[in-house]
C-alpha cells in the first residue's frame, strides 16, 4: 500500500499511466523510477480531509473522486499436517483521468515455494464487478462474496482456470482431461474442477494453485465498531510536511478456514486474515523511496501494526496497537525504533537483481515491545510492475508470533 505502503502494489497502475502520458509525447522521457509515479496526480481528484467522517456502510465502495484505492488481505494459514503458509489478495483501482483500471495481484507461499498471479479490467470491459450491500468483489474469475457488508465472506482465487464445475464426479471422472490440464475434486463436492494454466508453455516450476477462504469476524467484535480507524479517526497522514494522506483503515481478527490446492493436492487449512482499506490520491512525495509495512499478531488479542515511508529527507513513521476489545492506540514517528538488523540477501532466482533486508527490530519502550522479525520466505516477491516484497515473518522477544511484511524501493 502506498498510502498504507500497501499502495505500492498499485505498480502497474502506475506504469500503465506513465505510459498513457508517454504516448501523449513525441519527446523521449526522461529515466525516472517507476516507484516515483506515485507522487504524480493523473486528473482532478480529491484530496483527504481530516473533516471527512467514514460511514461504513459506504466505505467499501469504489471511491472514484480520489485517485487510487485498494482492499487487501494477507492470511497466515496451516494446513492439517502444520504446514504454515502465506496467502494474499488484494484489488486496486486506479484512476487516470475520468478512466477507471482495476488490478488484482494475489499470491500463495510455503516457507520455500512462492506462486502467484495477476488479473486485470474495467468495468467497461464487463470482467470487473463490484457492489455493496452485499459487498462483492470480482475481476475475471476471482471472487470476494459476501453475505452482509463485507463480512462474513467467501474469497476465491488462484492461477488456474476453472471449468467443467457442473459435472458430477460420477460422469466427469470417466472422461480423460485434455494435455495440458489438471483434473482434481472439489473438497467436500461431488463436482470435479478442470484446471489450465493462465499462461500457456508455463515453467515446470510454476505450479497450478488455487485457494477458496471462508473470512468470519472473531466473534468478540461482533456487535461493536467492525474496522479499526488508523490515524486520526481513519485520517492518515503520510508525510510530516506535505499534504499527502488517505483514508485508512484495517480489521485484523478475521478467522479463516477452507482449502487451498497446493503442492498438487487439496489440503483444508485454518487460521487469522488481515483486512485493510484505503483510498486517496497523491500516494508518495518526491523526496520518498519506498517503505517497510508490518502487520503481526502479538498474542491472541493484540495487533501490531507499523509502517517506514523511507525518505531522502526525513523518514515518517506510523503504529497501531489493535485490541480485540475494539479498541485502538496510535503511535507516532517518535514513539517507534525500527532498525534492519539482518543486510540484504538475493533470493534463489539466478535472474533476480532486487535484495531485500530479511531481518528488523521494532522496539516501543512505552508498550513494552522489544522485538526481532524474520523473513521465512524471500523468494516471495511481486513483479507485476513496480517490484515488491510481501510475505510471511516470525517475530521473537517481548512477544513471539507470526505476521506479515511488505517491502518497496529496495531494487539496485
Amino acid at each position: 500500500m502506498i498510502n498504507h505502503p500497501v499502495l505500492g502494489k498499485i505498480f502497474l497502475l502506475t506504469l500503465l499511466s506513465f505510459f498513457l502520458l508517454a504516448a501523449c509525447s513525441d519527446e523521449k522521457p526522461a529515466k525516472r523510477s517507476a516507484l516515483k509515479g506515485l507522487s504524480d496526480t493523473l486528473g482532478d481528484f480529491e484530496q483527504p480531509s481530516k473533516d471527512h467522517v467514514i460511514t461504513f456502510e459506504q466505505a467499501q465502495a469504489p471511491h472514484k473522486k480520489f485517485q487510487q484505492e485498494w482492499w487487501y488481505l494477507t492470511a497466515n494459514l496451516t494446513t492439517e499436517s502444520g504446514e504454515e503458509l502465506a496467502a494474499q489478495w488484494t484489488l486496486f483501482r486506479r484512476g487516470v483521468e475520468d478512466k477507471h483500471w482495476y488490478f488484482a495481484h494475489a499470491a500463495l507461499a510455503d516457507a520455500n515455494q512462492h506462486q502467484s498471479a495477476f488479473r486485470s479490467g474495467r468495468e467497461e470491459l464487463g470482467n470487473v464487478e463490484i457492489t455493496t450491500q452485499p459487498f462483492k468483489a470480482v475481476i475475471d474469475n476471482w471472487q470476494w462474496q459476501s453475505t452482509q457488508e463485507l463480512l462474513p465472506a467467501k474469497l476465491r482465487y488462484g492461477n488456474v482456470i476453472i471449468a467443467n464445475t457442473e459435472q458430477p464426479l460420477a460422469s466427469s471422472s470417466k472422461q480423460q482431461p485434455l494435455a495440458n490440464q489438471l483434473t482434481v475434486q472439489q473438497p467436500m463436492s461431488d463436482k470435479v474442477i478442470v484446471v489450465e494454466p493462465t499462461v500457456t508453455g508455463l515453467a515446470e516450476q510454476t505450479q497450478r494453485w488455487q485457494v477458496n477462504l471462508n473470512l468470519s469476524l472473531d466473534e468478540a467484535l461482533i456487535g461493536q465498531t467492525p474496522y479499526f480507524l488508523q490515524g486520526e479517526n481513519g485520517f492518515s497522514q503520510k508525510h510530516h510536511s506535505l499534504a499527502i494522506a488517505s483514508y485508512y483503515y484495517s480489521q485484523p481478527f478475521i478467522n479463516v478456514i477452507g482449502e487451498v490446492f497446493w503442492q498438487n493436492k487439496w489440503q483444508k487449512v485454518t487460521g487469522n486474515a488481515w483486512f485493510d482499506r484505503e483510498w486517496g490520491s497523491q500516494m508518495l512525495a518526491e523526496d520518498q523511496q519506498g517503505w517497510d509495512w508490518f502487520s503481526l499478531r502479538l498474542n491472541e488479542n493484540t495487533a501490531l501494526m507499523v509502517y517506514r515511508i523511507r525518505s531522502d529527507i526525513k523518514d515518517y513513521l506510523y503504529g497501531s496497537i489493535m485490541r480485540r476489545d475494539g479498541t485502538i492506540k496510535t503511535l507516532s514517528s517518535s514513539d517507534i525504533s525500527l532498525t534492519r538488523i539482518k543486510a540484504y540477501t538475493k533470493s534463489q532466482s539466478s535472474n533476480d537483481s532486487s535484495r531485500y533486508p530479511e531481518q528488523f527490530s521494532i522496539v516501543i519502550t512505552q508498550d513494552d515491545i522489544d522485538i526481532e522479525v524474520s523473513v521465512i520466505n524471500n523468494k516471495q516477491i511481486m513483479r507485476f510492475g513496480i517490484e515488491y516484497f510481501e510475505g510471511m515473518v516470525k517475530f521473537s522477544g517481548s512477544h513471539q508470533g507470526s505476521g506479515f511484511l511488505e517491502m518497496t524501493g529496495y531494487v539496485n
